[in-house]
């Protein structure tokens, strides 16, 4: 014998208590129903006790319980706050609806979403935001829907295929014409995806000019360790450039000095030479000075170049034959774009890319955070079309008591392919009909139809990637493959496709990547060949060294280029699904 109870509370009276056993009202018929992602619903039909049920000092919320004549005593069944005006006022019955709504549901949604933020589940990257505040958000990566407990009113999420509070085994326990076996939308097949990211590769800094002009100078005939030489040097130190002065390319001169250092810190260095010519320099000499000289000579480079960033890839569903032909199948698109890799948008304000002079972000760990999330994105659409198939069927209300949209139910019937499923619950009711007095549970489930074959990640062979292009330290492995969601979803190392530019590194600049030409036309060497030669007076040697002055010829690369743009083709497991219904068993 099953006695229900209807009792008027408090809003504060939310746990429920013994004292909730009795019958403010006298419950002719009840239903109470919950569907994924809703609030649950209760519509009773109690006697009318011709009061105005809607003034301000009655109560408005409710506990509706039951006690099923067992050990277990009475069980709360719902708890809410009447929510509709009353239905049929002037008859003898009226009809009431409650909601299990909590007075804070705004705010509990949002503390139950902020611990859901984490990866591969969230990325800041992909998110609008305007967004990133909005609890429902977090549902993007993954399969689920609200739920709001009847009794306890806890916001959750709850998957739709797996099962977070267990599975109620029903058995043959189900009134064999309530069950009805029908086939839903047919699940996705396969889902690609593509995915941009784009940031102003913005760096500055300078390169030290240095070490190749003293190795020009060497090749000219420099024999002083690490400076520069010449019997011009005074118009050399005149001419040397200035600070800020163009280059041209992106380039630019930054420090740049130069002294003498002969007489200072080297001794002075003459060439003597003895004339024989006529017009009275017969017999008399001459010492020509060789300057040495230090030189501080910088390239400075501050520079924007456009990036973007391509990653695709395409998932399949490990899932049992629905149709035909599975080909036909239309697949589904996931397209997505963001310009926030380069935006101080991770926790402390830091950059996804990390630096915006960077060459790649998805190769980065973090990128690879990010192609995770895409992945999650993806498996979730094709999750949520996996449950293609629903059952229909009632159990006695006892039974029923314990449906919640957090949970599945196991049905055995012989008729069923394979004679069994487990699937989770969709929705669900429990009612009592007034004109029968028969209390009876309802539910509707959701079977999915994988295959169920759990897919493992793969170590890969260890070879050395190209250095450069990454971070450093990084290790490619050949036919490497990393977990996003265990035993779900892997996803291949795509670590070792390199950057698709002009292989400048601003972080660690080579002298091959800057410099095109250094060269040194009449050097030391030059010069003395040129003295020597020259033996007939004073003013013929001056004039010919007047005419081969020292001189500096300085091309540089050109960095001021893009826009630039690679692609990653990324290799995806098959997700797999779970088979909580045999489609194809004999």
């Amino acid at each position: 014998m099953t006695t229900f109870y209807f009792a008027w509370v408090d809003e504060t009276d939310t746990s429920f208590d013994s004292a909730y056993l009795r019958e403010d009202e006298q419950a002719l018929a009840f239903e109470l129903s919950q569907a994924e992602g809703e609030f649950a619903a209760l519509t009773v039909d109690i006697r009318n006790p011709r009061k105005g049920l809607l003034h301000p000092t009655r109560k408005q919320w409710a506990w509706l319980s039951a006690d099923f004549g067992d050990t277990a005593g009475g069980q709360p069944l719902f708890f809410g706050r009447l929510v509709a005006m009353p239905e049929e006022i002037i008859g003898n019955a009226v009809r009431l609806t409650f909601a299990a709504r909590p007075v804070d549901y705004a705010a509990a949604k949002a503390a139950a979403a902020d611990p859901l933020k984490v990866e591969p589940y969230w990325d800041p990257v992909w998110i609008t935001p305007e967004l990133l505040e909005d609890p429902d958000a977090v549902l993007e990566s993954r399969a689920a829907l609200w739920h709001i407990d009847r009794v306890t009113h806890a916001v959750t999420i709850s998957d739709v295929l797996e099962a977070e509070d267990g599975v109620i085994d029903l058995g043959g326990n189900v009134m064999r014409d309530s069950v009805e076996l029908s086939f839903g939308v047919a699940p996705a097949t396969k889902i690609t995806c593509e995915a941009v990211v784009g940031w102003d590769q913005t760096a500055t800094g300078e390169y030290d000019l240095v070490p190749a002009l003293i190795v020009a100078f060497r090749t000219a005939g420099t024999s002083t360790a690490n400076m520069i030489s010449s019997f011009t040097g005074q118009g050399l130190m005149e001419d040397w450039p200035k600070a800020g002065a163009n280059i041209g390319g992106g380039w630019s001169f930054g420090q740049s000095s130069i002294r003498r250092a002969d007489g200072f810190t080297v001794p002075l260095d003459f060439q003597t030479q003895v004339f024989v010519g006529g017009n009275g320099w017969f017999g008399q000499k001459a010492s020509w000075p060789c300057w040495k000289m230090l030189p501080t000579l910088t390239a400075k480079f501050d520079v924007s170049r456009t990036r973007r960033e391509v990653l695709r890839f395409t998932m399949t569903a490990d899932a049992q034959a629905f149709i035909s032909d599975p080909d036909e199948a239309e697949p589904l698109m996931l397209s997505l774009s963001s310009d926030l890799v380069g935006e101080p948008i991770d926790p402390g304000g830091v950059l996804p890319i990390g630096a915006r002079s960077r060459r790649a972000y998805f190769t980065t760990e973090r990128g690879r955070r990010s192609a995770a999330y895409l992945i999650a994105v993806c498996r979730a659409r094709l999750r949520a079309r996996a449950r293609s198939v629903e059952i229909k069927g009632e159990t006695s209300l006892a039974a029923g008591v314990a449906f919640s949209c957090r949970k599945a139910i196991r049905v055995e019937d012989p008729r069923l392919p394979g004679g069994a499923a487990v699937g989770k619950i969709i929705s669900y009711s429990l009612s009592m009909s007034g004109d029968s007095g028969k209390p009876v549970a309802g539910f509707v489930i959701g079977c999915s139809i994988g295959k169920g074959n759990p897919v493992s990640a793969a170590t890969g062979t260890p070879t050395y990637a190209e250095e450069g292009y990454a971070e450093t330290g990084w290790q490619f492995y050949t036919g490497a493959s990393s977990s996003v969601v265990s035993d779900e979803v892997t996803m291949a190392d795509f670590s070792n496709v390199p950057p698709n530019d002009d292989g400048l590194d601003f972080d660690h600049l080579t002298e091959a990547q800057v410099i095109d030409t250094f060269t040194v036309f009449n050097g030391e060497a030059e010069q003395r060949a040129l003295i020597a030669a020259y033996s007939s007076s004073f003013e013929g040697v001056a004039a010919a060294l007047d005419q081969a002055f020292t001189e500096v010829e300085l091309k540089l690369k050109p960095i001021s280029k893009g826009p630039f743009e690679t692609v990653y083709d990324v290799t995806v497991s098959a997700l797999a699904l779970p088979k909580t219904i045999d489609l194809e068993a004999a």
